[in-house]
């Protein structure tokens, strides 16, 4: 198997670029939804209307067959936010490299 020093400079590039990303922890294969909800309490902001509604972040992932919706603390929302967007550059990246190598096959092919 060559190495990814014999791949011209856009492919290595490309896993240059992967592995800066998947050097830092976290990925988390989902989306993230923001839900607006009324708490109950009488006297309180959130009955007055749609827009002042309590705002909470949730993860739609997926657990066995089933989506599952998870609750992103409030001191959680920018790491888990990171690792959600960190999934998606890593998928993009993924399929770059992918076409660049079926790119390479069809030319041989040919």
């Amino acid at each position: 198997m060559a190495s990814v020093h014999s791949l011209p400079s856009a492919d290595r590039s490309l896993y240059s670029r992967l592995h800066q990303i998947l050097s830092r922890p976290g990925l988390i294969w989902g989306s993230l939804v923001t839900m607006r909800r009324t708490c109950g309490k009488k006297a309180c902001r959130c009955q007055k209307g749609p827009r002042r509604r309590h705002r909470s972040l949730y993860v739609s992932v997926r657990v066995g067959r089933r989506r599952q919706m998870l609750y992103v603390p409030a001191e959680w929302e920018h790491r888990v936010t990171e690792w959600v967007d960190r999934y998606g550059d890593v998928r993009e990246l993924l399929t770059e490299i992918s076409k660049s190598f079926v790119r390479r096959l069809l030319e041989h092919k040919g």
